[in-house]
């Protein structure tokens, strides 16, 4: 996040504003930094996504083999919607 925020604080206005996609690494509650840091930068991005933490997509090689898992099925189908795509 402190990464997004360095990146986004220096975009140029006259390119489209970003839509930042947030992959959880780990199954806990967001630290207080990432939660202030999102709230901070939300007015910057045309929207936030987040993506759950899915073991599976530790595990796999490729994007193909993470879809054939429902939970990355759902996931992705999520992310999709969120980012206003067809599902």
């Amino acid at each position: 996040m402190q990464e997004a925020v360095r990146l986004i604080g220096r975009w140029h206005p006259t390119v489209p504003r970003p839509y930042l996609v947030i992959v959880r690494d780990a199954p806990l509650r967001l630290p207080r930094a990432v939660v202030y840091r999102r709230r901070a930068i939300g007015s910057r991005v045309l929207g936030i996504a987040e993506v759950p933490y899915l073991v599976r997509l530790r595990e796999i090689d490729t994007p193909a083999e993470g879809l054939t898992h429902p939970a990355v099925q759902k996931a992705a189908r999520n992310l999709r919607r969120q980012l206003g795509l067809p599902s």
